[in-house]
């Protein structure tokens, strides 16, 4: 149970790290004169959420969104617009309306709702059926707690008389009452419509939108096909000596309806009341000579910036006005105010030396900033629309700000340039340091007092690495089961020279470069030394490596075999060459990296493979796929001091080696022969032993003197002398 607690515990501080980890944050942004929709579009993306709208959201909105998080934008700014936002399944529901539904009451908040819109969605939120006639196309705005759904209905068409709410069947309908005006107006006399000619008069007070269309196109002699699903009532209809199409035209604009003429007859469509409207609104362009229309908003009154009839071209410094006269006439005539030639003011181009223009521009304070200077292309310079005085201060500005940097050469002795950047000193920044085509130099641009302290900080960073040299010494030893030593060791003094005595004691060892007698001992050195005389040990490796502190350095001593790379034919069953060659490398691979730590001490990570093709393999042709191999492996992290040898040992292999003796000619008889042989099967242990002595190197190193060492060493281990 315990557990069990823990563990939720852990899941539920997960859950609020991740929450806290993908809450987004919303940047400042203005929106003016901007559809909804696409508002909450962009919030949406920037904060990678969900925002379903639904079809009562439309309009446009003037909105600044300041940092906050997306949640608290998201609210601020649906309630601004009087718009309801939830959220869902991950997801936030935004609308013009909200309903909610409690088993026998009613929550219903709407604002400015298409009334058909809103009984749709009440039928849905309450699960009953309601049918209903035509309904106004007006807008409504309802706000009620605990009603019930007949009680939202007849708040609904309260203020149209002509409707009437019939429940039955556990569901509703909103039956419009026939009026005596629409009926008179299905049965409109012909007077309604008269025709002179190719002109026709409508006097019509009310009447159906359908019965005023086939009264028109009866008259006219035309046919048409009417496909519009809801009828409307017009009213006040009153037109002298038109021509049908325009009669027809302003007939269909009340009922937002157009037409279109296929093979002489009229299709008569519904269309969106904007696109009537459309036709009747006014397009003005005023392109500024003056004035940059980045700054028309900065100047335009409030009531005049926050309208949706304006849209602006940077690029031909235009603005685009779109609406009635009413509507657009004020705005256009204080742009024409405002687009006037200052006075005093001339352009003039400023040359930037030393620094770029684009850096420069970002440095200009606010008041310089505001005259609004542009960037030539492709050059270091800049126009401005000044007056003498601003044209003074860009001068002087320039002056004070476009100066040559001053830099200090800086030469590395040990380190590259790109090693300094990685590894700065606390004194110093990268933008504070320009790096040339010379690794070894860099240009220092700073105050003196930091350059003092970078030029002390250099001191201890720009060093030699150390570098270490690795004596590497590899004997392979081979013993078996059936071998003995026979021979015993002795050491005597002598009259003779000393290094007479010892050449031949140590005769097989002097052709070492690894001091083995020094670093391993007298007594190893003379078991060697017998060993290599007997066949029993073999030197693998005897060299010196070098390699700077922290380093790879790798030592191979291979054999490679190639073959060629057969597949079996599936329809003989025989070996298919392909044509491709391959190797196969054995031997022994050593991979050393050490360094050395600030007490000296060497720390060494040495990585040793000895691989080896079976006898059986290396006495096969190159038709062999693929030949047997044999690999031991051994990996090892060591820490010592300069000069302390280390030993790696434990590669071992057992062999089997089988050795036939036999008389001549009666030994290779068949059958009888094996009577007159002698077969000795034996275990070959083969061991590898590394020997590594790495040394801290501050010197070159010479040649040995032969004759001296033997007799240092003569004086040392026979003599016991002490140095």
């Amino acid at each position: 149970m315990k557990r069990s607690i823990k563990h939720t515990a852990l899941v539920c501080v997960f859950l609020l790290v991740s929450a806290l980890g993908y809450t987004q944050t919303i940047r400042k942004m203005d929106f003016r004169n901007q559809n909804i929709t696409d508002i909450l579009m962009v919030l949406a993306d920037m904060g990678k959420q969900s925002i379903i709208v639904d079809e009562t959201v439309m309009g446009t909105a003037t909105f600044y969104f300041s940092d906050s998080e997306f949640e608290e934008a998201l609210f601020r700014f649906t309630d601004a617009c009087k718009l309801f936002c939830e959220k869902r399944n991950n997801a936030y529901y935004v609308s013009r309306m909200k309903i909610e539904y409690q088993g026998t009451s009613l929550n219903v908040a709407a604002e400015e709702v298409d009334i058909e819109m809103l009984v749709k969605n009440l039928s849905r939120s309450i699960g009953r059926t309601i049918l209903y006639d035509a309904l106004p196309r007006a807008t409504i705005t309802v706000h009620t707690q605990d009603s019930t759904p007949r009680d939202i209905l007849e708040i609904i068409i309260k203020k149209y008389p002509e409707y009437s709410l019939v429940e039955e069947n556990n569901a509703f309908y909103l039956k419009r009452a026939a009026d005596p005006s629409s009926g008179s107006a299905s049965r409109l006399g012909s007077s309604s419509i008269t025709r002179n000619g190719d002109l026709f008069s409508m006097n019509i007070h009310r009447g159906a939108f359908s019965a005023i269309i086939a009264l028109l196109f009866r008259t006219g002699s035309r046919e048409y096909s009417l496909l519009q699903r809801i009828d409307t009532t017009l009213e006040n209809l009153y037109f002298e000596d038109k021509p049908f199409d325009q009669l027809l035209r302003l007939v269909l604009e009340q009922g937002n309806c157009d037409y279109v003429e296929n093979g002489g007859i009229y299709y008569i469509f519904e269309v969106q009341r904007k696109d009537i409207l459309k036709k009747l609104k006014n397009i003005i362009v005023m392109q500024l000579k003056h004035v940059a229309v980045e700054d028309i908003s900065n100047l335009l009154p409030a009531d005049y910036s926050s309208s949706s009839y304006m849209r602006t071209d940077k690029k031909t410094n235009s603005v685009y006005l779109t609406g009635s006269t009413e509507e657009i006439q004020p705005i256009a005539d204080f742009l024409a105010m405002l687009d006037v030639p200052v006075e005093d003011k001339d352009f003039k181009r400023f040359e930037i030396q030393y620094l770029s223009v684009g850096d420069f521009i970002s440095l200009l304070p606010r008041e310089l900033s505001a005259a609004g200077p542009l960037v030539i292309p492709d050059t270091n310079a800049f126009v401005v629309q000044v007056s003498p005085e601003t044209g003074r201060q860009f001068e002087d500005y320039i002056t004070l700000i476009d100066r040559r940097g001053v830099g200090l050469p800086v030469h590395l002795k040990y380190i590259k340039s790109e090693e300094l950047l990685q590894y700065l000193p606390p004194s110093v920044g990268k933008d504070e340091l320009t790096v040339t085509a010379d690794p070894t130099l860099v240009f220092y641009r700073g105050s003196e007092e930091k350059q003092k302290q970078f030029l002390e900080h250099l001191k201890l960073i720009d060093q030699p690495k150390p570098q270490i040299r690795y004596q590497l010494l590899v004997i392979q030893y081979q013993r078996s089961d059936n071998t003995t030593w026979n021979k015993s060791l002795t050491v005597n003094t002598s009259d003779d020279a000393a290094s007479t005595v010892v050449s031949g004691t140590f005769s097989n060892l002097l052709n070492v470069n690894f001091d083995i007698i020094s670093e391993l001992g007298y007594q190893l050195a003379l078991q060697l030394n017998l060993q290599i005389g007997e066949d029993k040990a073999r030197v693998l490796a005897d060299t010196t490596l070098n390699g700077i502190s922290g380093e790879d350095i790798k030592f191979e001593n291979t054999t490679t075999f190639r073959y060629r790379d057969t597949t079996i034919d599936p329809e003989t069953g025989k070996p298919l060459y392909t044509g491709t060659t391959r190797e196969i490398t054995s031997g022994l691979v050593l991979g050393v990296n050490g360094w050395v730590s600030g007490d000296g001490m060497i720390t060494m990570k040495v990585n040793a493979t000895v691989s080896k093709q079976d006898e059986s393999g290396a006495n096969t042709s190159a038709t062999t796929n693929p030949p047997p191999t044999s690999e031991r492996v051994v990996n090892t992290q060591v820490r010592t001091k300069s000069g302390t040898p280390i030993i790696i040992g434990g590669l071992l292999q057992v062999e089997k080696v089988e050795s036939i003796k036999k008389v001549p000619f009666l030994g290779s008889i068949p059958l009888i022969g094996k009577l007159f042989q002698d077969i000795d099967i034996s275990d070959i242990t083969t061991e590898m032993v590394i020997y590594i002595v790495p040394y801290v190197h501050h010197g070159e190193t010479t040649a040995a003197d032969y004759a001296k060492k033997n007799e240092e060493y003569f004086k040392k281990y026979i003599l016991q002398e002490r140095p």
